[in-house]
C-alpha cells in the first residue's frame, strides 16, 4: 500500500524545470571558461541529477493496470501471504546439512522401521500432551493454569525436543522407504529416483482459493501464513469476494508440492506414507515439464489430472510401502476395513450421496445463469451438512473447484458432480500395466481431449 512506501523528498515536475533553466543560465556563464563558473556548474548539475533521481524513485509504480487481478490480489493479501522462499532456505539447509553424514544409512532395515515407529508412537504422546494443556487452560475451575499444567508442559518440551532431534532421521528414513517403489517403477537413473524425493514436516499454510462465481473453476490461489485465526480467514474471504466479484474459501491442505515438499507432522503413519509419494508426483510433473505439470494453475483439467492421478499413485504407493516395511500395522488396518462397516440405519445421513446431489444442482443452476439461487441452495444445503454432524464452515463455488479437483473414487468425487475427468484418468491406470506406465504416460497427456483419444483407441 501506499502508506507503507518508502518516504523520500517530494519534488515536482516544477522542480526539475527550474532546476534546468539554471543549468542553462550556467551553460552561458561558461563562455569566459573561468573556474568558479565550472564549479556552479557542477553543483547545480549534481542538484538536477539528484533531482530528477529523487522524481523517479518517488513515482511508485504499484498501481497495476485495470483488469490486473493477479497484482491486485496480491496486494490485498500482502503481508498474509506464506513466506515460501524463507521456508525453502530454512528446508534445504537442514536437508544438505543432513545428507552431509546421512547418519541412517548404517541401521538396519529392522531397525529403521523400529526408530520411524518409536517416533511416531512419541509423536501422538506429545499430541496427547498439548490437547492435556490447552483442556487446562480452558477449564474456567482451574485457578492457576501455569501451576496444574507446569509437569505436562515440562514432558511436553522434553517430548518436543527429542522429537526435533530425531525428525532429520525420520524423514530420511521414510524418503528411501517410499522411494524403494518408485525405484521398482522405473523412475530411477542410476539408481538415483528422479526427481530426488525430498519431504520436510513443518506447519503447513492455508490455501486461499478463488473461483468465478457463475462457473464452479479455479482461478486463482494464493498459500497464506500460518497461524491466521478464524476471524482473519473470514475476513480475507470477505475481502476478496467484494473486490473481485467472486467466491473464495480459506482451507486447509494436507501437503504443499515444494521443494522439499511440505507435510504436516502426524502419527497417521500410513496416511503420511501417500502423502509423501502424493506431492512427488507433482513435482514429477514439473521435472518432466509435463503439460497437466506446467498448466496445474492455469487450467482446470489439468488440475484434476494432475491430482487425480496424484491420489492414484498415494494410494498404490502407500500400500506397498506398508506391507514391505510395517506389515503388522498394516494388515491390522487392513483387518478392520474387510470387517467391513457396521450396519448401517436406513434413515442414516449419506455424505457421499448429499454431496454429490448438492453439486449437481449447483451446476445446473449456474448453467442456468442462477448465481443468487445457487449460492442460497449451497449455505441451505451447508446448514443440512452441520446438522448432521459435518462441520463445513463454508459452502460455495470456491469449496467445489478446490476439492472436485481429487476425482479419484470409483465412480467419481461427490465433489466433483458429474466431472468427467476423473473417471478418464482412472480407465487410463485400469488399462496401463503398471503404476510406472501409468504415470509416465498420464505425464505426456496435453489436455482432456487428448486423454479421450488415448481411451478411444483398441
Amino acid at each position: 500500500m501506499a502508506g507503507d512506501a518508502p518516504r523520500h523528498p517530494r519534488y515536482s515536475l516544477r522542480d526539475v524545470r527550474l532546476a534546468c533553466e539554471c543549468l542553462v543560465k550556467d551553460v552561458w556563464m561558461l563562455s569566459g571558461w573561468n573556474r568558479r563558473a565550472i564549479r556552479v556548474l557542477l553543483r547545480r548539475s549534481l542538484r538536477v541529477a539528484l533531482a530528477a533521481g529523487l522524481l523517479l524513485t518517488s513515482l511508485r509504480f504499484d498501481v497495476p493496470p485495470y483488469g490486473d487481478r493477479e497484482a491486485h490480489l496480491d496486494r490485498l493479501l500482502a503481508g498474509r501471504q506464506f513466506d515460501l522462499f524463507g521456508w525453502w532456505v530454512g528446508a534445504m539447509a537442514a536437508k544438505l546439512g543432513y545428507e552431509l553424514i546421512l547418519p541412517h544409512e548404517s541401521m538396519s532395515d529392522a531397525d529403521q522401521v523400529a526408530f520411524v515407529q518409536d517416533y511416531m508412537r512419541d509423536l501422538s504422546e506429545f499430541k496427547r500432551l498439548v490437547g492435556r494443556i490447552e483442556a487446562i487452560y480452558s477449564d474456567p475451575d482451574v485457578g492457576d493454569a501455569a501451576t496444574a499444567s507446569a509437569a505436562l508442559r515440562a514432558r511436553r518440551d522434553a517430548l518436543r525436543a527429542s522429537l526435533d532431534a530425531r525428525q532429520d532421521i525420520v524423514e530420511a528414513i521414510l524418503q528411501d522407504q517410499v522411494q524403494s517403489v518408485l525405484r521398482e517403477e522405473g523412475f530411477a537413473i542410476g539408481g538415483q529416483v528422479m526427481p530426488p524425493l525430498r519431504f520436510r514436516f513443518t506447519a503447513l499454510p492455508d490455501l486461499l482459493v478463488v473461483s468465478r462465481r457463475d462457473k464452479i473453476e479455479r482461478i486463482a490461489s494464493r498459500e497464506l501464513t500460518t497461524g491466521l485465526t478464524l476471524e482473519e480467514k473470514a475476513r480475507i474471504e470477505e475481502a476478496v469476494d467484494r473486490r473481485f466479484d467472486v467466491s473464495s474459501l480459506v482451507t486447509p491442505i494436507g501437503g504443499l508440492g515444494a521443494y522439499p515438499t511440505m507435510l504436516p507432522e502426524t502419527p497417521a503413519l500410513e496416511w503420511v506414507l501417500g502423502v509423501i509419494a502424493h506431492e512427488w508426483v507433482h513435482n514429477y510433473f514439473i521435472f518432466t515439464l509435463s503439460p497437466v505439470g506446467l498448466n496445474f494453475l492455469s487450467s482446470s483439467e489439468a488440475r484434476t489430472i494432475n491430482e487425480t492421478a496424484a491420489v492414484i499413485v498415494e494410494r498404490e504407493v502407500r500400500e506397498r510401502v506398508a506391507q514391505r516395511y510395517y506389515p503388522e500395522r498394516h494388515a491390522a488396518l487392513v483387518s478392520d476395513a474387510q470387517a467391513g462397516p457396521r450396519p448401517s440405519n436406513p434413515q442414516a445421513f449419506d455424505f457421499r450421496a448429499e454431496m454429490r446431489k448438492t453439486r449437481e444442482r449447483v451446476d445446473e443452476l449456474l448453467a442456468q445463469g442462477k448465481i443468487e439461487e445457487a449460492e442460497a441452495y449451497m449455505e441451505q444445503r451447508r446448514v443440512l451438512f452441520v446438522r448432521n454432524g459435518y462441520m463445513i464452515r463454508k459452502l460455495n463455488q470456491a469449496y467445489f473447484a478446490f476439492h472436485g479437483a481429487y476425482n479419484a473414487d470409483p465412480g467419481g468425487s461427490p465433489a466433483a458432480g458429474r466431472d468427467p475427468v476423473g473417471p478418464a484418468v482412472q480407465e487410463l491406470r485400469r488399462r496401463s500395466p503398471s503404476l510406472g506406465a501409468f504415470l509416465r504416460e498420464i505425464a505426456t497427456v496435453r489436455d482432456f481431449a487428448d486423454l479421450q483419444r488415448r481411451l478411444r483407441k483398441p
